[in-house]
């Protein structure tokens, strides 16, 4: 059940907003909440209804993870959604550009859970967080600004527009890494060949089992419950890309492989 009072409506409004394909804007200030409580509800109700139109529910995300990002939008912190498609695509994948407002594309490590994180277990203890892992993976995140203004960009809106997850490319599935290998991990992403950027495993929140942590943490006190089998994405390690229609993206990760995508 929601509790902000305008959460319906507020989703609707995004929900016609995505299906007319309309460029993003935050919500109007008849619908906007005054805290994070409000915008996950919105937030939840929103992806309810992006389910009835067949985007399953695949897992989670972590956005927000860079200070500066924080800055542009207002907020102290990380938040959460959903990563909510038709499909989890698998390496090499076409992503197509007609299907997304602007296709953004993050540099991430992906983590499944082979355990339910619930409500009343926060806060999680770091061994917790790791023994619910029971397999890794390099992914894209396929994310959509919608071509946002982002010098309009507020944090309440972002977050009940599901933090502008689009979906996900999925690398070679690997058993749980060495969480001191993982923060060390060197992360390449090529754009036709040529290097794009680089970065490592702590430039996300520290390590990816620290970003998983702050989200059972964050999403279990809503009443959530990250689920076995749930994928979740740790925040990017790299800066956000761009691409363009016919451009081929290649992120090479030292533990983990390499993800492709060429958007089409």
């Amino acid at each position: 059940m929601t509790r902000f009072d305008h959460a319906d409506d507020a989703a609707t409004w995004l929900d016609e907003a995505h299906r007319a394909g309309r460029r993003y804007e935050p919500l109007p200030d008849r619908f906007r909440p005054a805290d994070l409580a409000g915008a996950y509800d919105i937030q939840r109700a929103f992806v309810a209804r992006l389910e009835k139109r067949g985007r399953a529910v695949h897992g989670w995300k972590i956005a927000l993870t860079a200070e500066t990002m924080q800055q542009m939008v207002g907020i102290d912190r990380a938040v959460g959604g959903r990563i909510a498609a038709p499909a989890i695509l698998e390496s090499p994948a076409e992503i197509r550009a007609a299907d997304h407002g602007r296709v953004c594309i993050e540099c991430e490590v992906a983590l499944r859970l082979g355990r339910d994180l619930a409500p009343g277990g926060a806060p999680f203890a770091e061994g917790e967080i790791i023994a619910a892992v029971d397999a890794c993976a390099a992914a894209f995140e396929i994310a959509d600004d919608r071509n946002a203004d982002y010098a309009t960009l507020d944090a309440m809106s972002l977050i009940a527009d599901n933090a502008w997850n689009g979906g996900m490319v999925l690398g070679q599935i690997h058993p749980p890494a060495d969480p001191a290998e993982l923060a060390a991990a060197t992360a390449v992403l090529e754009e036709d060949g040529v290097e794009a950027g680089r970065g490592e495993g702590r430039d996300a929140m520290g390590h990816p089992y620290a970003g998983l942590r702050f989200l059972a943490d964050e999403m279990t006190a809503r009443g959530e419950t990250l689920r076995a089998g749930d994928w979740v994405l740790t925040g990017t390690v790299i800066r956000t890309r761009f691409p363009a229609v016919g451009q081929t993206l290649i992120y090479r990760h030292s533990l983990l492989g390499e993800v492709r995508a060429r958007i089409v």
